[in-house]
């Protein structure tokens, strides 16, 4: 167990005790997160590893500093993240939001609880690789990805403002996420009427963030600027910045990469232009274009249709509990269906070996097909499956291997 009293002298504590052996703080903290270590530091907050009452990993992250405008933000990072609802943004757990007093503490310490996003952010995973870029094909696919995120945060009028390789997180089955809301606003009326008297600030990341958004004028279209500069830092393994000229006030990275198709060339450059009006118009455009150059990119379109709570719920794990909706014994003679409950367990597995032949889409993939058709047996659901497989070959693999 670890003390996060910043006071404490010993953090280190025996997994058996309830109440920190050096400075006496509770480590139970909110009576229901064990804290392992720390994680990171960064700007006014801390991270660290903990263990819910089900022993699930997540992550908390406590405010360092109490001034009232880094608690505002802080708070609202909170709020931003309890609104997205996107399997590539993490999970804030229900009343994640709380404050801690350690023991002689004189102000509280306001926290987060979230899902601990396993694997590497994409500055770590391409330092693993050597710096060796990543191929055009694998990054279509990040960047559609990647869209469809931005797309959920602008819908709900917030933007970033931070995008870059290290608040992007790879999971071990290949899907994004997007971290680190701390820095997102809304593209309120009051954010306006700031921005247009210059009293905001400028978050900014060297070679992914836009001259307006250095001068305190972000918009949407600022973070397809940063965007695009993380697909050149994986396509060549080095900052943006480090391929600006000068003389034309452009960067001109692309001469000495192999195997990029020019379309994917002119569409990060739309994402770079010096101008937010001369960037895609939205997150949608940008999945448009990508379609264009690879058009079996479609089916994470899917990712923004995730099934209602009214067909299945799902607990907060990757082993998801479905409930059948209720019909009528009529219905039930009607349709020729008897009630069939596929197991968790059986499912679970379908959507495991759906995700080494398609990727993070199975998921949203297979709660659809149980969402839509319930009664379906254990090798109609498969078939089910494969249907929404459009590379045939991959789909006759998939049946083969299941059924």
């Amino acid at each position: 167990m670890y003390c996060i009293n910043p006071q404490c002298q010993n953090p280190n504590n025996s997994s058996t005790y309830l109440f920190c052996q050096s400075c006496g703080s509770e480590l139970l903290i909110d009576g229901r997160y064990r804290v392992l270590e720390l994680l990171g530091e960064g700007g006014f907050s801390l991270t660290y590893h903990a263990l819910d009452l089900d022993s699930r990993p997540k992550v908390i992250k406590v405010l360092t500093n109490n001034h009232p405008k880094y608690v505002e933000l802080f708070q609202q990072e909170a709020h931003v993240m309890e609104k997205m609802s996107h399997p590539g943004i993490p999970k804030i757990d229900l009343d994640g939001y709380f404050t801690y007093l350690p023991k002689d503490g004189e102000e509280p310490m306001h926290c987060i609880a979230m899902e601990k996003i396993e694997g590497l952010n994409l500055e770590e995973y391409l330092k693993k690789r050597g710096n060796r870029p990543i191929e055009q094909k694998r990054l279509l696919r990040w960047l559609a990805e990647l869209s469809l995120i931005l797309e959920r945060v602008h819908n709900l009028d917030f933007f970033h403002r931070d995008i870059k390789p290290s608040n992007i997180m790879l999971r071990p089955n290949g899907s994004l996420v997007l971290i680190d809301f701390g820095t997102v606003r809304q593209l309120s009326k009051s954010y306006i009427d700031k921005q247009a008297a210059g009293l905001l600030t400028g978050v900014i990341s060297s070679g992914y963030t836009p001259m307006e958004q250095i001068k305190g004028k972000a918009v949407k279209q600022s973070d397809f600027y940063a965007l695009g500069g993380t697909m050149i830092f994986l396509l060549t393994g080095r900052n943006p910045l480090e391929f600006y000229d000068s003389q034309t006030g452009k960067m001109k990275w692309h001469d000495d990469i192999e195997n990029i198709s020019p379309p994917f060339v002119n569409l990060i450059e739309r994402m770079m232009a010096h101008l937010p009006g001369e960037r895609p118009k939205t997150a949608r455009e940008i999945f448009r274009e990508i379609i264009q150059i690879d058009s079996s990119l479609i089916i994470l379109e899917d990712w923004l249709q995730p099934p209602t709570s009214s067909s299945f719920q799902a607990n907060s794990t990757s082993n998801h509990t479905f409930v059948v909706p209720n019909r009528s014994p009529t219905n039930r003679a009607a349709s020729g269906r008897t009630e069939r409950n596929l197991s968790p367990e059986f499912v679970h597995q379908c959507r495991r070996e759906l995700a080494e032949f398609i990727g993070p889409i199975a998921t949203i993939i297979c709660d659809q097909t149980l969402a839509h058709n319930p009664y379906l047996s254990n090798s109609e659901f498969i078939r089910a499956l494969a249907e929404r497989i459009p590379d045939s070959q991959i789909s006759q693999q998939f049946q083969q291997k299941l059924l």
